[in-house]
C-alpha cells in the first residue's frame, strides 16, 4: 500500500511537460488573467493549481509526459471547479460529479475567492497534513526538487478548494476552517490517486461549444408533410415502436423527445440546415441528410445493426446521470449566451431534438462495443461527435 501510495504521488511530482503542453500552460493562465488580473491570479495560486491539475490529468490519461491535451483537460477542470457551487459535493459515488456550474462570471468569483480568510487552527491543519505528505515522500527517497514541487502544488490546490467549499456556505462572514481542509485535502487526493478523465474530456468539449456564434448558426427548422410521411416509413420509425412505454420516464430525466430515433434526425437536421443554409426540409432533401446522418453515425457500417442488436436503451446509473447533466448543460449554454426569451422563441425544440442525437449516437456506440448498457465512454464517444459537428458550422451563417 505504501509502494502504491508513493508511487502515484511521485508519479505526478515528477511528470515533465513536453514542449506544446507548456505553451499550452502560459496560454490558459492567460484566459485566467484575461477574467481578472495577474495578481489575483498568483495570489490565488491558480498557476500552481494547474499544474498540479495538469500531471494529474496526465497521469489519469497514462500519459509518460505531460501533453497539451492533458492541460486544455485540466484548465477545463479547474475552471469548471471554480464556477460551480457546493464544491464539497464535487465527488460522489466514487466518481466526479459532473452537476451545473453558476452562471455566474469567473471574474467575480476569483476576486470574492481572494477575500476568504482562515483562522491559525486551519492554517495548521493545512501545515500538519503538507508535513506529514513531504516527511513520507521523504523517507521513500524522493528527491527534495521534487518534494518541493509536489508541497507547493498540493497547498494551493487545498487551500483553492477548500476557500471554494466556504464561498459556498450561505453566512455573511465566510472563513475556511478546519473540516474544509479536510475535505479539499480528500478531493485532491483523490485526483491524484482515482482521476478517470472521461467526464473531464466531456467538459472540455461542452466549454468548446459554449459560443453564442454556434448556436446562432442552427436554423429554427420547418419540416413539411412529405418529411414527415417519408420519416415515418423509414426503419427508424419501425425501431421505435420496439422501445417500451417506460422510455416515457427516460424522456423526462433527459430532456429528449418521447420519439428519439426521429427526434435525433431532426437534431441532425438542424447541423446539416446550417452547414447547407436551409431551414425548411422536404422528401428530397430528407435523403441527403439520412445519407449524412448514417456517415457520421455508423461510418462504414450498416444501420441494420441496430435490427441485428435488437432495440435496447439501457444505462449504466452513471451514464443515465451523466447524460441528464449534459442535457441541462446544453439548455444553460443557450439561454445564458442568448437569454431566456430567445431560447422559448427560436430554441425550445432545439434541446430535446439535441439531446436525442446524443442519446442515439450512444446507443450506436453501445452496440459497437457489444455491450448491454450505455456507458459514460459510449456517451463521450457521442459528445466527440457531436461538438465536432458543431464546431466545424460555416462561419457566415446566422439565423434568428
Amino acid at each position: 500500500m505504501i509502494d502504491s501510495t508513493f508511487d502515484d504521488i511521485a508519479e505526478v511530482a515528477t511528470k515533465q511537460y513536453s514542449k506544446d503542453a507548456r505553451k499550452e500552460l502560459e496560454k490558459q493562465l492567460n484566459e485566467f488573467s484575461k477574467v481578472s488580473t495577474n495578481d489575483v491570479v498568483k495570489k490565488l495560486g491558480l498557476p500552481q493549481v494547474l499544474m498540479l491539475f495538469s500531471a494529474s490529468v496526465a497521469k489519469g490519461n497514462k500519459h509518460e509526459v505531460i501533453e497539451e491535451q492533458d492541460v486544455q483537460e485540466a484548465y477545463s477542470l479547474l475552471k469548471y471547479l471554480i464556477s460551480r457551487d457546493l464544491v464539497q459535493d464535487f465527488i460522489k459515488f466514487e466518481s466526479i460529479n459532473l452537476g451545473l456550474p453558476q452562471s455566474e462570471k469567473l471574474s467575480g468569483k476569483l476576486s470574492e475567492l481572494l477575500r476568504i480568510s482562515s483562522d491559525m487552527k486551519t492554517k495548521n491543519n493545512l501545515d500538519n497534513k503538507i508535513t506529514r505528505l513531504t516527511t513520507f515522500l521523504s523517507e521513500q527517497k524522493l528527491s527534495s526538487k521534487h518534494v518541493n514541487r509536489i508541497e507547493i502544488e498540493m497547498r494551493a490546490a487545498i487551500l483553492l478548494v477548500s476557500r471554494l467549499i466556504a464561498i459556498g456556505r450561505a453566512h455573511q462572514y465566510i472563513r475556511v476552517n478546519p473540516d474544509d481542509i479536510d475535505r479539499s485535502y480528500d478531493i485532491i487526493r483523490f485526483l491524484i490517486f482515482k482521476l478517470e478523465t472521461t467526464k473531464i474530456k466531456i467538459l472540455k468539449e461542452l466549454y468548446s461549444v459554449d459560443d453564442e456564434k454556434i448556436w446562432r448558426k442552427i436554423p429554427k427548422m420547418i419540416f413539411d408533410q412529405s418529411a414527415h410521411d417519408h420519416l415515418s416509413e423509414t426503419a427508424y420509425a419501425q425501431w421505435e415502436n420496439e422501445l417500451p412505454d417506460s422510455f416515457e420516464v427516460l424522456k423526462k430525466h433527459l430532456n429528449c423527445s418521447s420519439r428519439p430515433f426521429i427526434s435525433a434526425i431532426l437534431g441532425f437536421s438542424e447541423i446539416y440546415g446550417a452547414k447547407n443554409d436551409i431551414s425548411k426540409i422536404n422528401s428530397d432533401d430528407l435523403n441527403y441528410i439520412l445519407e449524412d446522418f448514417e456517415k457520421m453515425i455508423f461510418g462504414n457500417l450498416s444501420p441494420m445493426i441496430i435490427e441485428e442488436n435488437g432495440v435496447s436503451i439501457i444505462f449504466t446509473e452513471d451514464g443515465l446521470r451523466l447524460l441528464g447533466n449534459i442535457s441541462q448543460w446544453v439548455t444553460t449554454i443557450i439561454v445564458n449566451r442568448l437569454g431566456k426569451d430567445e431560447f422559448v422563441l427560436n430554441y425550445s425544440s432545439t434541446v430535446p431534438r439535441q439531446i436525442s442525437l446524443l442519446l442515439f449516437i450512444s446507443f450506436v456506440e453501445r452496440i459497437k462495443s457489444n455491450e448491454s448498457k450505455i456507458n459514460i465512454k459510449h456517451i463521450l464517444k457521442s459528445v466527440l461527435k457531436w461538438t465536432h459537428q458543431l464546431r466545424n458550422l460555416p462561419a457566415s451563417i446566422s439565423y434568428n
